[in-house]
């Protein structure tokens, strides 16, 4: 039995949100975050390299929230607010939470029950 089949209404309001996330986020911040959340979280691949100093910025804040966000200096979230500008970090950021869930309950579901979400 699948995570869906315990859950199904929770998470079909996840997969909204999701679908919310990849519309409010730029096509290749989605990517280089999901990449990074994929292979920190659930052994995936290793993740594209940034090509520019934005994408570096962005795959640091990402990164850092994966690692330990407490610990995520004002610096680096800087760096990369200026390199977005407007509220385009501030959208990653919450993008980047849910897709992290997400993936965490897909790994979850499948080592505790045995298949995916």
């Amino acid at each position: 039995m699948a995570l869906v089949d315990h859950q199904p209404e929770a998470l079909a309001d996840l997969d909204a949100v999701l679908d919310r996330a990849r519309a409010v986020v730029d096509p290749r911040l989605w990517s280089l975050a999901t990449q990074r959340i994929e292979h920190t979280v659930a052994d995936g691949p290793e993740p594209d390299a940034p090509v520019n100093e934005s994408e570096a910025a962005v795959c640091a804040v990402v990164e850092q929230m994966l690692i330990d966000v407490a610990v995520l200096d004002d610096t680096t979230v800087r760096r990369a607010a200026d390199a977005l500008g407007g509220g385009a970090l501030a959208d990653l950021v919450m993008a980047s939470y849910v897709y992290e869930a997400s993936t965490r309950l897909r790994v979850a579901g499948s080592r505790l029950l045995g298949a995916g979400t």
